[in-house]
């Protein structure tokens, strides 16, 4: 829901944005409570949100960091799924940005991840895009 709402939130008008905000708010609220009671579980989930959150507002700096620590603690964590999503949003990030090398590597990184995780589909779907 929030990773959802934070995608809106930058691709609508600011009119429509807010009440996306709000709803990305709310799921940031709940993870970070849900971290304190599972680190393990909430970490790397939390700081894909946040990701997505500082992107949301442009503060890319604060996003760029925070995607890399979310895969850093996906793959910790043996998410790989997780880890797979981080790198795929991530591209996103990069290609939005104009930094097609990084973004190119990111969507790769993306595809070895799902595969791993046995969700060929998925990969292939990022063959195409």
């Amino acid at each position: 829901e929030g990773l959802t709402a934070f995608h809106f939130a930058r691709k609508l008008s600011q009119d429509d944005s807010e009440k996306w905000f709000q709803l990305g708010g709310k799921s940031l609220s709940c993870f970070k409570t849900w971290a304190m009671h599972s680190t393990w579980n909430w970490s790397n989930k939390l700081l894909l949100l946040e990701a997505e959150y500082h992107f949301s507002i442009g503060e890319m700096e604060k996003a760029e960091e925070k995607y890399y620590l979310a895969i850093k603690s996906a793959r910790q964590h043996r998410f790989v799924h997780e880890e797979g999503l981080a790198n795929e949003l991530f591209f996103v990030f990069h290609a939005s940005n104009g930094n097609a090398e990084e973004a190119s590597y990111r969507i790769s990184q993306a595809r070895v991840c799902y595969e791993r995780w046995g969700a060929f589909a998925i990969a292939e779907r990022l063959n195409t895009s």
